[in-house]
Formats: structure tokens, C-alpha cells, sequence
């Protein structure tokens, strides 16, 4: 996807990890999305998925969201309810924190990058708190959604 249409850049890892894999899942824990088009229309249907009304709610929501300068954008979802987003308050995208939204309205912030935060959730020492007791087991796989493999068009 050319950044360009975008107006917005995206983290290295984040890109490089949707051009090898392309969007999909981590069995219940994550679902992945990408932007393939690039136009406010694909973006604003990516990045309101949660369908939660309070987002427009600025006592209840800490961040603001894109298009909104330092505002979050989702890069993906659980089973769940967790909504997941990178925080552009950085200049590069490749230091962007990490925020998730839980279901019950708890938000949490994680240090980046995209593929360190996927470690932590998955295997690493420093689980982020909003997974609780969630440990994947060992049997843990990503599958693409789709069956021709992922779109190269960043």
C-alpha cells in the first residue's frame, strides 16, 4: 500500500509481518487487519470494526483517534472484545507504543514494537496485564485469511 494515499505511516515490522503472513488470526488471541486500498473509506471501515459508540466519548476514551493528530489507529482485535491500536505519538512509526482497549473499557498501554508486543503476549516474560491468566498453549498458529496468499501492495 503506498503510504502516500495513506497519510499515514506504519511501523516496519507491522508492514513486513502483513506482506509475509497478510491478515488473519492467532487462533482466538489476535486478529490482524490491514489497509490494502489506502483511501479514508477502507480506513474508516479497518478502524471502526469495534462498533463502540463510547469512542466519541472523550471521558471515557484517553487517546484520541486518527484522523486526529497522535491518534490511535487499530491494527487489530480478539475474540474477546480487546481492540488493538498503535499510538503515533512518535515521529518514526517503528517506536509507536502499543494500546489496547479491553472489552470492559480498560485501557493499557505497551511498549512497541508490533512483533516485541506479539512476543510478550504469546511467550514473553513481561505478559501484558490486560491477558490475565491467558497462556496460549503450545499449539498456537496464525492463519492468513487468505487462501491465495497475502497482498504485497504496501
Amino acid at each position: 500500500m503506498a503510504e502516500e494515499h495513506l497519510g499515514v505511516a506504519l511501523p516496519t515490522d507491522y508492514k513486513a509481518f502483513l506482506d509475509l503472513y497478510g491478515p488473519g488470526s492467532f487462533d482466538d488471541l489476535f486478529w490482524l487487519v490491514r489497509p490494502v486500498e489506502g483511501t479514508q473509506v477502507e480506513l474508516e471501515r479497518i478502524w471502526s470494526m469495534s462498533g463502540r459508540p463510547h469512542l466519541d466519548d472523550p471521558e471515557r476514551t484517553p487517546f484520541p483517534f486518527h484522523p486526529h493528530p497522535g491518534g490511535l489507529i487499530q491494527w487489530g482485535g480478539g475474540e474477546d472484545g480487546t481492540t488493538y491500536y498503535f499510538l503515533p505519538e512518535e515521529e518514526d512509526p517503528d517506536d509507536w507504543r502499543v494500546v489496547v482497549e479491553t472489552e470492559e473499557g480498560e485501557w493499557h498501554e505497551a511498549p512497541g514494537p508490533f512483533t516485541e508486543f506479539l512476543l510478550d503476549c504469546v511467550e514473553g516474560p513481561h505478559r501484558p496485564a490486560f491477558l490475565g491468566r491467558y497462556r496460549p498453549g503450545p499449539t498456537l498458529r496464525y492463519q492468513s485469511e487468505s487462501e491465495d496468499g497475502p497482498d504485497h501492495s504496501w
